[in-house]
């Protein structure tokens, strides 16, 4: 029969690597590869969440590590499934940002562009009027 003490100890290494949800009392912790999410991303879905949870955020060398406690008492479960698809939803943002950062960049340009200052308008500009013509009244000066 194998001593407690020894289950014990392999039940703590192999959650101490395979863990990917970890329920305690009140809270709910969780690891995502840093491989798979950016840091900017998880504090964009951790965000999203602040109304709704206590969140505490933490890192190791290969994960982020996410504590989430209910500010309502609501189930844990549930909201630690809205922040993984919260997860998914900011990575997907940020991949189609980058992969549309060209053409948003050439729209913006193309906008600003129109907005240039003619230099035939300009030259009007720089004329001196004489201020008998500036306070005429159009229909006056053309009927």
């Amino acid at each position: 029969m194998i001593h407690r003490q020894v289950i014990v100890t392999i039940i703590n290494a192999v959650a101490h690597y395979f863990w990917d949800l970890i329920k305690m009392k009140g809270h709910i912790m969780s690891k995502y590869s840093k491989e798979i999410y950016s840091k900017e991303v998880l504090l964009k879905a951790a965000f999203a969440f602040t109304d709704k949870m206590y969140i505490h955020l933490d890192a190791d060398e290969t994960y982020y590590i996410v504590k989430l406690t209910s500010k309502t008492g609501s189930d844990e479960e549930a909201m630690y499934s809205q922040f993984e698809n919260e997860l998914i939803t900011q990575e997907t943002r940020k991949v189609v940002a980058e992969r549309t950062r060209f053409i948003r960049e050439m729209i913006v340009a193309r906008a600003l562009s129109s907005t240039i200052i003619n230099k035939e308008i300009e030259d009007k500009a720089e004329q001196d009027f004489k201020a008998d013509e500036i306070l005429t009244d159009w229909f006056d000066q053309n009927e």
